[in-house]
């Protein structure tokens, strides 16, 4: 396996939450969560639907991303499912 040097390692994490929340609302939250960990981790927000979405991280700071969006209360009641080095591993779910 050839390892991307420049572009790195990505994993991409499932998470599912609350009804009538918005794409914008959910990407302004991530992003203002990262950038409180003075933008340590980068996440990018690949699908979204209704019920749930798919953000793309680095693999060295999958699990850190994890635990802040899991632990992030009740504003946004967002919760990760699985985690996937693979956009097609996860839209089978």
């Amino acid at each position: 396996m050839v390892v991307k040097q420049k572009r790195g390692r990505k994993r991409y994490i499932l998470f599912t939450h609350s009804v009538g929340t918005t794409k914008s609302h959910i990407n302004r939250f991530l992003n203002d969560r990262c950038k409180e960990l003075n933008d340590k981790i980068r996440l990018k927000l690949m699908k979204y639907d209704s019920k749930r979405g798919i953000v793309r991280v680095d693999h060295k700071l999958a699990k850190q991303a994890r635990e802040f969006m899991n632990r992030n209360g009740t504003e946004m009641e967002i919760q990760t499912v699985r985690t996937s080095g693979t956009l097609k591993g996860l839209e089978k779910e």
